[in-house]
């Protein structure tokens, strides 16, 4: 590289070049969502094992070298020569970040770590923990979606925007000829700035200043990502209209469309402006189109030519047909099985090699969720005459509500969506059963019950007796080979009375493996001490943990 400068900085560069500065760390800066991101994958769950971790990185290295860069002295150094106090501070700090930002559960007694879908959601989409904070304090269940651009505006992603003197003049164009929706703080204020950005990427409009080219590329190329981001949050809240709206704006910055211009503007390489101008004046909408042979369509626009081609586009655009039918499993718990049929032609030059639908099952009038997933539509799938099937259970309540909907969104077509009410007019439900089995008054049953000195020194000074819930149940688990579900408070004895059907297995089927499975891994780790110092070492088993 060559450096061109004036005479009196020549000394400055000479000496950059003769007397090297090594690199600071900045991950300081970054901490708090890198830890997240660490607790998302499951490699730190505690302050122990984050406080490792921070060790490998380089600005520890930085730390132990240059202490004085990091607010540290000699002296700190000399007396905890590996600084692991500093490095647990930090991690404790940054963890009291992530739980007032609700993206972690932080018990700081034990010192373990739990991560929240407020957390996965920020680390799948690279969301600064500020803007967490951000969108904790301003997401709400109903808002508009000129609300929902000033939220993301006011993102942590942002926060270097500056605002130009000599861009005001076109920013205040913009806001009149490209702003579909109010922009709050107008465009003295930097997420104003940013708002306005934003609307003219998707309107499309011409921008002259550099600076603002420049800001706009930036701003585009975050704003995607934020809002599937705020998608993903409105989806795990279970909140339907803001699930869908963020849905759709998801879409139209992907598309630079908005949701009132024609969607055969998703067909843009195949229709020309012009025939999609006089669509839109004609208020040709894709429902009158589909109802009109070519001829008609050709004579709508004032172009025959073009009426099979629009005809063409209108059959390739995305649709389905929805059908379900309904099988209650309990009075609590109603299966769907749902029939997909799309009813479009594939054209892999728009469509490419599979589009996915977003299935939700939801309750409008309490404005809730109960069911959604992915499903995948590929070529093969979309050119077979049979009808595709799904299915799953989603949960009912009594008095009955009138009706759910079922909803599939293409996840990236403006405008392509399918809508199926499910009533509940005539559904029979199952006669109620008893909510859980009585508790017998039976005399507890002593540890001699389990006829094997073995088994009985295993638990020889823990208790004598066995207690209400484990003699009830001790037949069933310890001498027969019957499935159980076993539903009690905690502490009631669940441990215990699946180490009698253990017992029962290891005697009756020897050679026998047994498959422990916790929501948690600090309960698999309790399992692994526990059965690890009493239940293999008295029995001569081996025990592995799986994640």
């Amino acid at each position: 590289g060559i450096i061109i400068t004036t005479h009196d900085k020549l000394a400055h560069y000479l000496g950059m070049l003769t007397h090297q500065l090594p690199i600071e760390s900045q991950f300081k800066k970054s901490l708090v969502d890198n830890l997240n991101a660490e607790i998302v994958l499951g490699t730190v769950t505690n302050i122990r094992e984050a406080s490792a971790w921070l060790s490998y990185t380089y600005m520890c290295m930085r730390m132990e070298r240059n202490p004085l860069a990091y607010g540290l002295t000699y002296q700190d150094l000399l007396t905890d020569p590996g600084l692991d106090s500093h490095k647990r501070a930090l991690i404790t700090h940054a963890a009291g970040q992530l739980k007032s930002s609700q993206m972690a559960v932080y018990d700081e007694k034990s010192g373990n770590l739990y991560v929240t879908e407020l957390g996965r959601v920020a680390s799948h989409y690279y969301i600064k923990h500020e803007s967490m904070v951000t969108f904790n304090s301003l997401l709400r269940q109903h808002m508009s979606e000129g609300d929902v651009l000033n939220m993301v505006a006011q993102s942590c992603e942002f926060e270097n925007m500056m605002v130009r003197e000599e861009e005001l003049p076109e920013l205040d164009r913009l806001v009149r000829e490209a702003c579909h929706y109010e922009v709050k703080g107008g465009a003295e204020n930097k997420h104003g700035k940013v708002n306005i950005l934003m609307q003219a990427y998707v309107s499309r409009a011409h921008v002259e200043s550099f600076s603002l080219i420049a800001d706009m590329m930036y701003v585009s190329s975050n704003v995607p990502r934020i809002l599937r981001a705020l998608f993903e949050i409105c989806l795990r809240r279970k909140w339907s209209s803001m699930c869908v709206m963020c849905h759709t704006l998801c879409k139209v910055f992907e598309r630079r469309l908005w949701p009132d211009q024609h969607p055969l503007r998703q067909f843009e390489s195949t229709i020309s402006a012009e025939l999609l101008a006089k669509l839109e004046d004609r208020h040709l909408d894709l429902d009158t189109l589909w109802d009109m042979e070519a001829a008609e369509i050709g004579a709508a626009v004032r172009h025959p030519a073009a009426g099979s081609l629009i005809r063409g586009c209108v059959e390739s655009f995305p649709s389905l047909e929805l059908d379900a039918q309904l099988q209650p499993i309990t009075r609590t718990v109603l299966r769907v099985s749902l029939t997909l049929r799309p009813t479009f032609s594939w054209r892999e030059r728009s469509h490419g090699a599979a589009l996915r639908w977003l299935i939700l099952v939801e309750d409008s009038a309490n404005e809730h969720i109960y069911h959604s997933e992915v499903w995948v539509l590929n070529k093969k799938m979309a050119r077979e005459s049979s009808d595709h099937k799904l299915g799953f259970t989603i949960p009912i309540f009594e008095p009955l509500p009138s009706q759910y909907y079922v909803r599939a969104l293409s996840d990236e077509w403006i405008g392509a969506e399918a809508l199926h009410t499910i009533s509940f007019q005539n559904l029979i439900l199952p006669e109620r059963m008893p909510p859980h089995t009585e508790l017998l008054d039976l005399d507890p049953l002593p540890l001699s019950a389990l006829r094997s000195p073995q088994f009985e020194a295993m638990y020889r000074g823990r208790f004598t007796h066995f207690n209400p819930i484990q003699t009830q149940a001790f037949h069933t688990l310890y001498h027969t080979d019957e499935n159980v579900l076993l539903g009690a408070p905690t502490g009631s004895g669940k441990t215990i009375s699946s180490e009698l059907t253990m017992l029962r297995l290891f005697t009756a089927h020897p050679g026998s493996k047994v498959i422990y499975i916790a929501p948690l891994k600090a309960l698999v780790r309790e399992r692994m001490e526990d059965w690890g110092r009493g239940l293999c070492a008295a029995l001569g088993k081996t025990m592995v943990e799986l994640t």
